[in-house]
């Protein structure tokens, strides 16, 4: 199979994984309307534990590779790619919609070319940039007419965006630093620089002590779906898509997450204008346009 096709099926599969992690998300912490499981903090810490012990095994066979230069890199992509942003997101949730948090994840696409230009002096063609702007215009508009609703906090909308920064460092770490490691390896050894951090602030939020609680357990199935396909094996994926594709094409996924994250918004009752539609179409055409350039990469 080419690359080009292979980067098209990620894509889509990996928009609908993470698409829904942010109802996942939700769910984590309110089972139901009336019911109050796990705290952003310990959905966090969780979700991170659980997805560094899955990975784990695969860690420790590839742990002669933790070493050197590749030490500060991988624990860049741990904390910028999965720690800091665990945290943020279920923190923003607490202020806006699953499905406005799913919609600033475009944010990444912005923060990618501006820290590859910058940093890596990376050059993108006028296609790209073209799609990348159709797509902004058409999320900008969604999301200035989701905040209109009164349902969603500014400061928290800032909050989503900020993780979505961390997401653009980790993708251009792996792209411009790590591209000479598997994705696998990448991945498990990134998790493993995260795992002490995780314990420790499962420590520090009860998480150990209220996971039997009657009412988070609950919550648990949504975190365990969060935590092993939405994070563990999704983030495999993702590191792949990066190596066989370009930063600007793998950040394109965070303008199909946000179509995901408002279906099953609004399958959970969220408000949604329909006028949106409209600007979704936008979306696809700019994620079109940002993949024209992927059978240019090597093989």
């Amino acid at each position: 199979m080419k690359n080009e096709t292979k980067a098209w099926l990620m894509l889509i599969g990996l928009s609908i994984v993470w698409g829904s992690s942010f109802i996942l998300m939700e769910k984590s912490m309110h089972p139901t309307k009336e019911t109050n499981a796990f705290t952003p903090y310990q959905v966090g810490s969780l979700r991170i534990l659980i997805a560094s012990l899955v990975l784990l095994p695969i860690a420790l066979k590839n742990l002669s590779k933790f070493k050197g230069k590749n030490i500060p890199l991988l624990i860049t992509v741990g904390l910028a790619g999965n720690f800091i942003p665990s945290f943020l997101y279920p923190i923003a949730e607490t202020g806006i919609q699953s499905s406005l948090a799913g919609l600033l994840t475009m944010g990444t696409s912005l923060f990618v070319v501006i820290i590859s230009i910058f940093f890596f002096k990376s050059k993108i063609s006028t296609i790209q940039l073209t799609g990348f702007l159709t797509g902004s215009v058409g999320l900008f508009l969604i999301v200035s007419n989701q905040i209109d609703l009164g349902e969603n906090s500014l400061f928290h909308s800032g909050v989503a965006l900020f993780a979505a920064l961390f997401y653009a460092i980790s993708l251009s770490v792996i792209k411009f630093k790590l591209q000479h490691e598997k994705p696998l390896v990448v991945t498990s050894l990134a998790f493993f620089s995260m795992l002490g951090p995780a314990i420790i602030g499962c420590y520090l939020t009860d998480s150990f002590d209220v996971i039997t609680q009657p009412e988070v357990i609950k919550g648990l199935p949504y975190l365990a779906i969060l935590s092993i396909i939405g994070t563990a094996l999704a983030v495999v994926v993702f590191n792949y898509l990066i190596v066989i594709s370009t930063p600007l094409f793998a950040s394109s996924v965070t303008y199909i997450i946000p179509i995901v994250a408002l279906f099953f918004g609004i399958i959970d009752g969220e408000k949604f204008k329909l006028i949106n539609i409209l600007w979704m179409v936008l979306i696809f055409v700019g994620v079109y346009l940002m993949g024209k350039k992927v059978n240019s990469v090597k093989s």
